[in-house]
């Protein structure tokens, strides 16, 4: 039989808790009851076939009517703990006495036809929060309703990550769905947009952290203070079907996914003013087994389209990214960066559209710390059938690893395969002349020219590789019009055009310092 869906009306609205139960409206009543849900075991107040009431009326063991023994998903609807749901009460503390009381026994919170104006709120293992399509949940705009979470883990995004409007830390099975909107209510607040305070001291949308069994489906995130969707150490992780829309400048990502295992982000649409979706790694476990498939990014800011990075302590394992479309980004399309020490391998963006971003691709293997002993390594990155057209810059493609100290460490075994990379041509003579293979920077190199530790940028992104001070760079030219690649081995070019509007004094893929090239891009 199938899970049932019984109400329980809550210690605050009844005395006698869920001693007196009604059915779900989308639950009809087995014939020959009164219309209490005798699926669940409850009849009249009484417990069917065995089973026992603890003293808040919650069903307790015992076989359904129909002796199959499955006493259904348990419904707390949260205006019958009080809340109201009119937008102007803070309704914090009896959403919270809906998830406390349902996690007893584990169930369904359920939010529906109204606007619930709340601080955090703080899920528990078996509850699921059900946003109604006639429901948004509201985020105070007080930053008292946000306090700190410090959980017990080591990883260095977790100074960025200290609050929330909907958390979960140590929780298994822990699910946010509906039809309705998680709304951060971020645009009223001059210190919530863009980037003017650190980002810990603003409140994510949805955070959840050291658990397992997760899934966010269906619902509308927008307008976050900060990061809008993080999910960090998470084991199997499922986010589908959701839109994120929270466009409100730097620091504000869309879907980032902070180390952990099994993970699938699909049939998504995200438009946000950072990183759309960003793949991070903060700690050593590192993020593994990932799939990204069907989704738009429709705005990604002054950021990314789909990125793995900046953070890169651990590794990067078996990442699939496929059927994706990117729009409106800044920066690049797709980036891969390992600047902490990560081990990136087994990387594969296969069907990708982009239309007016920077770059499509830029890839970089380096050390943010100038740290040699804390270079790690890229090896194994594929792109297939990529399609790009309506270049922002000039930059071309970057896919270069570093001189760190006296070493030279390389990407490997790079396949760039379909592709069809249509460039605005920079003319014959661009302005600023073009960097050189022997000229273009190495990620935090010597500024020539400058005293000796004026280095150009730290900050990993196709738009920072050539700026010095702190500032970003737009205006450059690569050596190549198309793809610029250094320091790397085993490169493969299979059935690339880049077909060129107007003219450009550059080949279409400059290199140096490539060992094991086959293959070539023209127009």
């Amino acid at each position: 039989m199938h899970a049932m869906r019984w109400r329980c009306l809550g210690a605050v609205a009844l005395a006698s808790g869920c001693a007196t139960n009604h059915p779900s409206e989308d639950v009809a009543s087995p014939p020959g009851t009164t219309g209490t849900p005798a699926e669940a075991g409850i009849v009249d107040g009484a417990v069917a076939d065995g089973g026992s009431v603890d003293g808040a009326g919650r069903a307790d063991g015992g076989s359904g009517a129909d002796g199959s023994g499955d006493a259904g998903l348990r419904v707390c609807d949260a205006k019958h703990y009080g809340a109201k749901g009119d937008g102007v009460t803070k309704d914090t503390a009896a959403i919270q006495a809906a998830i406390d009381d349902c996690a007893s026994t584990g169930g369904e919170v359920l939010l529906e036809h109204g606007v619930f104006f709340s601080g955090m709120i703080v899920l528990r293992s078996h509850v699921t929060l059900d946003v109604d399509a006639s429901a948004t949940l509201l985020g105070s705009q007080d930053i008292a309703d946000y306090p700190d979470r410090n959980p017990p883990v080591s990883n260095t995004q977790l100074s960025n990550c200290k609050k929330a409007l909907v958390y979960a830390e140590s929780a298994d099975d822990v699910h946010v769905l509906g039809q309705g909107t998680i709304d951060g209510n971020a645009t009223g607040v001059a210190s919530w947009n863009g980037d003017t305070v650190p980002e810990g001291t603003r409140p994510m949308v949805i955070f959840t952290v050291l658990s397992s069994n997760v899934s966010i489906q269906d619902v509308t995130v927008k307008n976050g203070a900060v990061w809008a969707v993080v999910n960090m150490e998470v084991q199997h992780l499922t986010i589908s079907g959701i839109t994120v829309d929270t466009n409100l400048g730097p620091t504000h990502d869309g879907i980032d996914v902070v180390d952990g295992n099994d993970v699938l982000v699909e049939n998504c649409t995200i438009a946000s003013g950072d990183d759309s979706i960003c793949l991070k790694s903060g700690g050593s476990s590192g993020l593994r087994n990932v799939t990204v498939q069907n989704c738009h990014t429709t705005q990604s800011g002054v950021a990314n389209g789909v990125k793995l990075g900046t953070a890169s302590v651990g590794p990067f394992q078996n990442i699939d990214v496929e059927n994706v479309t990117i729009a409106n980004a800044q920066s690049a399309g797709m980036a891969v960066e390992s600047v902490d020490g990560s081990a990136i391998s087994n990387v594969v963006f296969r069907h990708v559209t982009t239309t007016n971003v920077g770059t499509p691709i830029f890839v970089l293997l380096g050390s943010r710390n100038r740290d040699p002993s804390r270079v790690g390594s890229i090896d194994g990155v594929t792109f297939d059938d990529v399609q790009s057209s309506s270049m922002r810059y000039n930059w071309g493609s970057i896919v270069t690893g570093s001189i760190v100290g006296s070493q030279t460490f390389g990407i490997s075994n790079l396949t760039f395969s379909n592709l069809q990379l249509a460039y605005d041509g920079a003319g014959a003579n661009p302005n600023p002349t073009p960097y050189t293979v022997d000229d273009f920077p190495e990620y935090q190199g010597q500024v020539p020219g400058q005293p000796a530790g004026t280095l150009y940028d730290q900050y990993p992104d196709a738009k920072f590789f050539t700026g010095t001070g702190g500032n970003e760079n737009t205006s450059y030219h690569g050596p190549g019009y198309a793809f610029f690649v250094r320091h790397a081995s085993g490169v493969t070019f299979t059935s690339c055009t880049t077909p060129l509007d107007g003219t450009d004094s550059r080949p279409p893929v400059a290199t140096k310092d490539v060992t094991g090239l086959t293959g070539s891009c023209a127009p």
